[in-house]
């Protein structure tokens, strides 16, 4: 009585089994099919919705030619897209590279590039970019981003490639941040929140190595001191314009200091 049972099972099993070794011995003529299959074109695609035009197409595909010679006809199994991926990333300019075949012959090369929010321009009038993820960026020949500018008493240079990059709560409040890291997390807030992006336009640092902000308007230099407590301190300013400023006129100020806990202290001009 059971064995009707066990064999439907078994008959079951051995037609998933047939399906499955059908499915991969197509599968392995496929792959093989297309590592024979001669590159149909290369198509280059860049994703940026920052607007930036670090990057073009055409920049793009004479780096391809100059080290990989035309890869059109030429069969999918003899280019290293591994190597081609990793020559793109070495751009300065660009964050990050992914190559691909396609099943109909193409290479695909999908590109993203760096966003920068912050120019510097350091003592040795040197200029150079810092972008989102903390990386040092030259300038370009062909494009400038609209970005935040900081100068006056900084002394790193481009070659030093990154600043560290905190999670701004888990940050050891012990360890002192260096100079060109409190820019940089000053710049970042600033370019992450649309009013300071709209009202900031250069960071200055003085003799002291206070961080001060130059608003787009009023002639008014704020003294920030440090990154430490930074939202806090943009709070207090964004009550005072909207409390004091509004009321008193935007150029009845010379400095609005705002190093100091729980008040800002004004000088007028």
């Amino acid at each position: 009585m059971n064995e009707n049972p066990k064999r439907k099972r078994i008959m079951l099993i051995s037609a998933y089994a047939i399906v499955v070794v059908a499915f991969l011995v197509t599968l392995g003529f496929a792959e093989h099919g297309q590592k024979s299959m001669p590159c149909t074109a290369v198509q280059v695609v860049i994703k940026d919705t920052m607007g930036h035009n670090f990057v073009e197409e055409q920049e793009i595909m004479e780096l391809v030619n100059n080290k990989f010679g035309n890869l059109k006809g030429k069969p999918l199994s003899s280019i290293n897209i591994s190597l081609l991926e990793k020559i793109i990333n070495t751009n300065p300019f660009i964050a990050d590279a992914e190559v691909f075949s396609t099943i109909d012959g193409k290479i695909n090369i999908e590109v993203k590039q760096r966003t920068p929010i912050v120019r510097i321009v350091n003592q040795k009038d040197e200029s150079f970019y810092i972008d989102d993820q903390g990386v040092f960026m030259p300038l370009s020949s062909t494009y400038t981003a609209r970005v935040t500018v900081a100068n006056g008493f900084i002394f790193d240079t481009e070659s030093e490639r990154r600043v560290t990059v905190y999670d701004g709560e888990k940050r050891d409040t012990a360890i002192k941040l260096s100079r060109i890291d409190e820019i940089f997390h000053v710049a970042d807030y600033i370019y992450r929140h649309e009013f300071w992006s709209a009202q900031i336009e250069q960071l200055y640092i003085n003799v002291n190595g206070d961080i001060e902000l130059i608003p787009r308007v009023g002639s008014q230099n704020i003294i920030l001191g440090s990154s430490e407590g930074l939202e806090k301190k943009l709070n207090k300013l964004f009550l005072f314009y909207h409390e004091g400023l509004n009321k008193t006129g935007w150029n009845k100020y010379k400095t609005i200091n705002l190093k100091y806990e729980g008040q800002v202290v004004c000088t007028k001009k």
